[in-house]
This record gives structure tokens, C-alpha cells and sequence, in this order.
């Protein structure tokens, strides 16, 4: 494996750090995600990024980190601009990274989960993921402003073109409401888009892979809420195919 660190946009900071699996032949190709962490678009949360990257590299994909415009520089549309470009980059380098264009999960945490989300309702069709991962996600309106005050809200924008999507959260994380992912998810369901959801009984916001060490004193993870990665792990194999000894499987749901 080699890491590449590239600048999408110096004067805002914003880069992409490239883990490029080494191929197992010339032609082995294979399926990417791109990394979007979380942070309220004040940072970029370390914490959902160090444990989460090997998850996605153990099943063989090549893995995106996109480190995108924050603080002052997080004015929509900043952070879109940076996802798009992100976006551009890897499909770009699809051939010279042995890569499937038509193969790549975005996967995004909180406030990365509402660029996320954006990145998959409002871009051309050409930056679109082909699968959606969101975790404890920033959706609506309200709550994308109370972070950003000028970040859209994503509900408007979703409509039967978005990609397959799986959402988690907890119930009582009381720093972005369960709100947000249940009417995610019934605007999934209205245009008929498949989607995977669990919502766990109890847990605090930011709770990553799940690792104690990001709790503060008195928080506490439901067991089940580690599952998301394994559960995550499961439905891209349905969706993409399982990649073994260099090649991908068919996959198992044949979706539109």
C-alpha cells in the first residue's frame, strides 16, 4: 500500500489523502471509499478517521480521506466545492489506481455525514457516490444551520436518483436529534430508494467505531452500536460484491 497526501485547495486547506492498495496483478481492480469526518465544520474529527480507515482497507478497498473547508472557510458552498473536487480526483485516477468508477461508497459522520449527504442529492451526476454510509448524521434544515448557518438542509433535495444508503445514529444522542436520520429515511422511503437503518437504543454523538477511549466520564455505547461497522461491512458486499483474491464478486442485491 502507498499514501498519497494531495491539496485540493491550498488557500482553504482542503486535501485528500490516498490509501492505494498494491494491486494483485496488473488488472486487479478495485471498489474505493471516501472518508468524510465529522467536527460541527470547526474541525476535521481525528477520532473517525484513524480507527474507521483500516475497517474499509481490511475489505480490500482502496480508502479516501477528504480533510474539507472548516471554520472560517466552511461559507457554503466551500465544502461542496470540496467534495466535488475530491470526487473528480478519484474518478479520474481510476485507471492509474486500478479502481472501479462505478464501485465508490461515501461514507460521512455527523457534519462530514451532511456533506455527505449533499454531495450525493446535489451534484451532478458525475459526482455522485454509488453508495451512501452515514452515521449520526446532520439532515435538516435546522440543524445543518445551527453548525453552518449557511449549509443547506438536505431533505428538499433527496429524490429517487440519490444511491443506496445506510444510516445509523442512537436514539438519545443529544447532539444532533434522531429526528434527523428518521426523516432522512422517510424521504428514502417515499421515493422508493433502498436503504438500510439502525437506530441504537442508547450511545453519545461521535462515537466513531465505538472505542471507549472517545467516551467522556458518564457516557455510555449500547454493545449493538459497534455493529454498524460489520452490518456496514455486509451491505456494500451486497451491493458492489465481495473483493477476493483480486477480483469482486456478483453482488447479491440488484439494484437500480
Amino acid at each position: 500500500m502507498r499514501t498519497e497526501e494531495i491539496i485540493l485547495n491550498k488557500d482553504r486547506n482542503v486535501t485528500i489523502t490516498a490509501y492505494i492498495q498494491t494491486p494483485f496483478a496488473s488488472a486487479s481492480t478495485r471498489p474505493g471509499v471516501l472518508l468524510i469526518p465529522g467536527g460541527g465544520y470547526q474541525l476535521c474529527a481525528e477520532n473517525e478517521i484513524d480507527s474507521v480507515v483500516p475497517v474499509y482497507l481490511q475489505m480490500g478497498y482502496h480508502v479516501f480521506v477528504l480533510r474539507y473547508s472548516i471554520g472560517e472557510h466552511a461559507r457554503w458552498p466551500n465544502p461542496l466545492q470540496d467534495y466535488k473536487a475530491a470526487m473528480e480526483l478519484i474518478r479520474s485516477h481510476a485507471r492509474e489506481w486500478h479502481l472501479y468508477e462505478n464501485k465508490i461508497a461515501v461514507i460521512g459522520f455527523s457534519a462530514g455525514g451532511h456533506l455527505a449527504a449533499c454531495g450525493a442529492v446535489m451534484s451532478e451526476a458525475q459526482y455522485r457516490p454509488n453508495a451512501l454510509i452515514l452515521g449520526y448524521p446532520v439532515i435538516n434544515d435546522e440543524n445543518a444551520k445551527h453548525w453552518e448557518k449557511t449549509a443547506p438542509g438536505v431533505l428538499d433535495a433527496v429524490d429517487e436518483n440519490i444511491c443506496p444508503c445506510f444510516v445509523f445514529t442512537t436514539r438519545n444522542d443529544a447532539t444532533v436529534p434522531v429526528e434527523n436520520t428518521l426523516q432522512f429515511i422517510a424521504e428514502l422511503e417515499k421515493y422508493q430508494v433502498s436503504f438500510e437503518c439502525h437506530v441504537y437504543a442508547y450511545g453519545p454523538h461521535g462515537f466513531s467505531t465505538g472505542d471507549p477511549s472517545v467516551f467522556e466520564e458518564g457516557e455510555y455505547l449500547c454493545k449493538r452500536a459497534r455493529h454498524w461497522m460489520s452490518d456496514s461491512r455486509e451491505w456494500l458486499e451486497e451491493i458492489f460484491g465481495k473483493f477476493s483474491g483480486g477480483h469482486m464478486t456478483e453482488p447479491v442485491q440488484k439494484l437500480i
